[in-house]
């Protein structure tokens, strides 16, 4: 236990509800009093702060401008917003502003978490201008990402030094998403998918491939979520032959129930690392089908691998999906052994891990120089 609470401070790119935040709620309910959180939004969007405890954390947004290069405004007043806390965690590559105003002061600790990519950088490919700019702004931070594909991509194309990174796989709160009894007599089979409607996240490759799927069938399909796709994905689902069959719902704060009240899971972005809703979905004894990016076909049981596909590859996605849609027993049967590996995914483990984490790592943050100064900025300023 702490002798005073540690303040932490934690920018992200947008505060809107999304796998990266669902995280650090679970970690806030499971840090308790020995840690306040201070979350810095760089976009108008705090959805996810609904679902905070307020005896234990606060969401504000902060005046942020979007640039291409390095915005002097956004240091000036990220400086002033971290002041005083006694550790600062930034997320992704959007909120690399942050770690600038620290190197130049006022320098607390810092951890940076990486937990994915944006349409920008899918398929692998990384943008050498931020393969540069991470070198150099990280390169005194340590570095936390979920997965073994981030964890490799940080070591061998960042350069960052294993000393540098360290992986800390999602933890979940498995009673609650536990796997409830699924005997619906007759009722029709229900796909689900949640994630933010973003391009990356491709959910008009599933609308596709359900309407394929799930022909002649009375099978549902219930997306949800919310985000800047969202009209376009409500034209596409209209416009198609399953339109009747196919829900946009909304976002929701409750998961658990979204997943309760289905069959089978499906996930089909173009970018993925250990996606939280997939574990939750596995803890809710559901079968998974899933594009083969990022470390997804290492989380499901060797049961369900064969349904995590090539990303490009529709007509396969498609046909998996029709096979699980028609066979029921199969579902219970992937469902059960998903519900079985999912047990390595509590979230007990992951909130000790960041306890001692926070409390009591010691990471080397000598101020930088005048020189080092001047090669973050260049560095971020040619940041695509």
């Amino acid at each position: 236990m702490l002798s005073a609470p540690l303040e932490i401070v934690h920018v992200f790119p947008s505060f809107a509800l999304g796998g990266q935040q669902r995280r650090l709620l679970t970690l806030v309910d499971g840090l308790g009093p020995d840690f306040r959180h201070r979350i810095l939004s760089l976009s108008e969007d705090l959805s996810a702060a609904a679902a905070l405890n307020p005896a234990l954390a606060s969401a504000t947004a902060i005046a942020f401008r979007k640039s291409s290069s390095l915005d002097f405004g956004n240091i000036r007043r990220l400086r002033k917003a971290i002041a005083g806390a006694g550790l600062l965690c930034t997320y992704n590559w959007g909120s690399m502003e942050a770690v600038i105003a620290n190197r130049l002061g006022p320098r607390i600790r810092h951890i940076h978490h990486e937990d994915g990519f944006g349409a920008d950088e899918t398929g692998g490919r990384q943008l050498p201008r931020r393969v540069r700019a991470r070198r150099i702004v990280l390169s005194r931070s340590l570095v936390i990402v979920p997965s073994r594909t981030l964890e490799k991509i940080a070591i061998d194309r960042w350069k960052f030094k294993p000393d540098r990174v360290r992986r800390i796989p999602v933890g979940i709160d498995l009673e609650k998403f536990k796997a409830a009894s699924r005997e619906k007599s007759g009722a029709p089979v229900t796909v689900a998918a949640i994630g933010a409607l973003r391009p990356e996240k491709n959910f008009a490759r599933l609308i596709r491939c359900f309407e394929r799927a799930s022909e002649g069938t009375t099978a549902r399909l219930f997306i949800w979520g919310d985000g800047p796709e969202r009209q376009t994905l409500r034209e596409q689902a209209a416009n198609s032959a399953a339109a009747p069959r196919i829900t946009l719902a909304g976002e929701t704060d409750e998961p658990e129930r979204a997943l309760a009240a289905a069959d089978i899971f499906a996930l089909s972005s173009n970018t993925e690392q250990t996606p939280v809703s997939l574990i939750e979905a596995m803890a809710a004894g559901l079968p998974a089908i899933a594009t083969d990016v990022g470390d997804i076909k290492g989380l499901v049981s060797w049961e369900n691998e064969s349904f995590i596909v090539p990303v490009e590859d529709e007509r396969r996605y498609a046909t998996a999906l029709k096979k699980l849609i028609e066979d029921t027993a199969l579902c219970k049967k992937l469902g059960l052994a998903n519900a079985e590996k999912v047990k390595a995914f509590d979230a007990r483990v992951m909130v000790e891990n960041f306890r001692l984490l926070y409390a009591g790592s010691k990471i080397d943050q000598a101020p930088s120089t005048r020189k080092n100064a001047s090669n973050m900025m260049s560095a971020q300023s040619s940041a695509e």
